[in-house]
């Protein structure tokens, strides 16, 4: 397994890749060209067609050792694919707060939901990715949240590629934010204090226990909405965190360095100001950490930062 890659990750792209090769083959295609070719055709969204090729990289060039990114790219390229821009269908994540509230109420009726209802407020209020949430570290004194980097990567002369904060020891980069709200920092406590109780009761682990918080949260919406899509999921809090953050008029510099981006080119993808919810966020996120993040006009790299 990569070291900048969680095991989560290379589960599902060897699914995508195992769905892939099985119905390319079945189609007839035989050779790399072809798969390319075959990607192309087909009636996927974008989103869809990004995630497939970056799994099969990973599966062609990560685990089989078969040539460079590059190489493989030129082949599995995205030029002239057919692109299909859906509304929104099963699969898809709701990037808004909308009709979170009903299913909130929903949740917190339930003993087995009440955690998760408490996960996705503090989402909402870090910009975490689900698994940074089991490695998170507080100092209440400051009321300050400290994030290990779930995506932090380096290319082979040591610059970051992906990842903006403090680098430990260990190879890890944090990166952490500051709450002025008592109210949300009291909520930020009792998710880091719900994790080291689940991290002694649990044996399955982070995966385990975000398993079990995405069953809830499809129970919930399917409950409240019905048949209604795209659903609530797990990383619709990071979305909302953001969508928050861009109503609120922060910079995309400063809102990716809060999401732990070196790029502002990946927040633009990230929420919606027009349907964020009226909370305003409290977090304020240190200039050291936004001095990193390479401006997507700019084109400039990231300002290394040493670890204090």
């Amino acid at each position: 397994m990569s070291e900048n890659r969680v095991k989560s990750t290379e589960v599902l792209y060897g699914r995508f890749v195992r769905r892939l090769l099985r119905r390319s083959k079945a189609d007839g295609v035989q050779t790399v060209e072809e798969l390319g070719e075959w990607m192309r055709g087909q009636r996927w969204s974008v989103a869809t067609l990004r995630i497939y090729r970056m799994a099969l990289l990973w599966y062609f060039v990560d685990v089989g050792r078969q040539g460079t990114r590059e190489e493989w790219s030129r082949s599995l390229g995205m030029e002239g694919a057919v692109r299909l821009r859906r509304r929104g269908g099963p699969g898809k994540r709701r990037k808004s707060e909308k009709g979170w509230g009903m299913v909130k109420a929903w949740l917190e009726e339930r003993e087995g939901g009440r955690d998760v209802a408490l996960w996705m407020d503090a989402g909402m209020l870090a910009g975490w990715r689900p698994v940074e949430w089991w490695t998170c570290r507080i100092e209440p004194e400051q009321r300050r949240l400290w994030l290990a980097t779930a995506k932090a990567k380096k290319d082979a002369a040591g610059n970051r590629l992906r990842g903006v904060g403090i680098e430990d020891q260990d190879g890890r980069v944090w990166r952490y934010l500051d709450f002025e709200s008592e109210e949300d920092w009291r909520v930020i406590q009792a998710a880091v204090q719900l994790r080291d109780r689940l991290a002694w009761e649990r044996q399955d682990g982070v995966e385990g226990v975000l398993a079990e918080y995405a069953r809830w949260l499809r129970r919930g919406w399917d409950a409240v909405h019905g048949s209604k899509r795209p659903r609530i999921t797990l990383y619709s809090a990071r979305h909302v965190f953001a969508g928050r953050m861009k109503k609120a008029g922060v910079d995309r510099r400063t809102l990716a360095a809060a999401m732990g981006q070196i790029s502002t080119k990946s927040s633009k993808v990230y929420g919606r100001a027009m349907h964020a919810g009226t909370v305003k966020p409290s977090v304020v996120v240190p200039v050291m950490l936004v001095d990193t993040v390479r401006s997507s006009r700019s084109g400039s790299r990231p300002v290394p930062v040493s670890p204090g």
